[in-house]
């Protein structure tokens, strides 16, 4: 029962939550404007959140946001990838050399079921 408290009281810490924390339209900040490779974290959402890209594609996640989010996809897939934290205005590079599309999500805020049901998106390597 401890360990959950201070894991409750942990990620609350770190989603910032609290009286005076910013609502999720609230969040910005830090510019961020998708492109063919770049994909926004902005207000608890991936923009684009299904990107398409060519094999050796390198994609890079930026969160605009101001709390942290994570990028990553579940282990045993073709291709595994995963960030750790990422802080406001943060990036994370992944090269894709392998063809096949792969869902992918932020562990804070994107593990609501399975699959993911919140902040979660797919690449399609071609």
């Amino acid at each position: 029962m401890a360990k959950r408290a201070i894991m409750v009281a942990a990620m609350l810490a770190l989603l910032g939550c609290g009286s005076n924390s910013p609502t999720y339209t609230q969040m910005g900040g830090n510019a961020c404007t998708p492109t063919a490779n770049e994909v926004c974290m902005m207000n608890l959402a991936f923009n684009p959140s299904n990107l398409s890209i060519a094999h050796g594609t390198t994609v890079t996640w930026k969160n605009g946001d101001a709390v942290n989010h994570t990028v990553g996809n579940a282990s045993g897939s073709a291709e595994t990838f995963t960030s750790g934290f990422i802080g406001a205005g943060g990036t994370y590079s992944h090269t894709f050399a392998t063809p096949g599309t792969f869902e992918y999500y932020c562990a804070i805020h994107g593990m609501d079921g399975s699959p993911p049901t919140g902040m979660h998106g797919t690449i399609t390597v071609n």
